[in-house]
């Protein structure tokens, strides 16, 4: 009796809530990849040793090049439609004083196994135009043309969630076509919100259709709020459309302007 008089209470079970995943900046960048990336999984926060592994079959080495992947993640994994990596996305920070300097870079070990990176400061994240350029080898018209027009949602036996910003690989475009055409419009929106809600905004788009250039500026002039998470004003079938047409011209802009040189961090490429 006496005994169970001092035994201590039990301790309360421990509370936890619900916490963000993103802030503010990185779920307006995870909008923009998906915007210029509509076919492919964008997976953020990926440890590294789910992406590679030590290649040398000696098992000491082996388990000592393994600890240079412990606790290291890329900010952004990026795959096709089969769920084959494409390349990975590093959000770079000044090295903490003291870092130790033993450590190889995120880099170099992507370059080892032959993985595509791009590299962004964290804190001067680029915005929709950037992203769209820096990406251009991985658009919907691209990505199209290498897995003959098989979308994310066709290829794991799962329909994509309606909210996902629509791809542009329905849309039929003459062979040898160098601009948007106004039936290429009407498949990109085929509720017609736009046309409906924004009439003085659809006809402006169909005006600039057939100059890639002007289409360019004004849709860019649609998204002043860049960093913002959505346009201010427009309802999400609207920016759905939007994405579309954005995504489809960038496409024919390329083919009508120099290559700009890259102004973020070097990129590597395949082996």
């Amino acid at each position: 009796m006496l005994n169970r008089l001092l035994k201590k209470p039990p301790e309360p079970a421990p509370s936890f809530t619900k916490r963000r995943f993103f802030g503010t900046e990185q779920k307006a960048f995870y909008g923009r990849l998906r915007r210029a990336l509509p076919k492919c999984y964008i997976f953020p926060d990926i440890p590294l040793s789910k992406l590679i592994i030590p290649s040398n079959p000696d098992p000491k080495i082996k388990s000592s090049h393994q600890q240079h992947l412990s606790g290291r993640r890329v900010d952004y994994a990026v795959f096709d439609a089969r769920l084959h990596l494409l390349f990975v996305i590093e959000l770079t920070v000044p090295p903490a004083p003291g870092a130790n300097p033993d450590i190889i870079p995120i880099a170099a070990l992507m370059a080892s196994a032959g993985i595509r990176r791009f590299s962004w400061p964290k804190d001067n994240l680029p915005s929709t135009d950037q992203t769209l350029r820096a990406l251009a080898d991985y658009s919907a018209e691209n990505m199209a043309k290498e897995e003959g027009g098989n979308g994310p949602s066709s290829q794991l036996g799962e329909h994509e969630h309606t909210d996902a910003v629509p791809v542009v690989d329905t849309i039929i475009q003459p062979r040898g076509a160098t601009t948007l055409t106004l039936e290429a419009l009407a498949g990109m929106a085929p509720q017609g919100a736009l046309k409906s809600l924004y009439p003085h905004v659809w006809e402006r788009i169909c005006l600039f259709c057939t100059e890639p250039r002007h289409l360019h500026q004004y849709l860019h002039s649609l998204s002043m709020q860049d960093r913002g998470v959505k346009r201010a004003g427009f309802s999400e079938e609207a920016l759905n459309e939007i994405a579309r047409i954005q995504v489809a011209n960038v496409g024919y802009l390329q083919t009508q302007t120099a290559p700009e040189r890259a102004s973020w961090n070097d990129v590597f490429t395949d082996r």
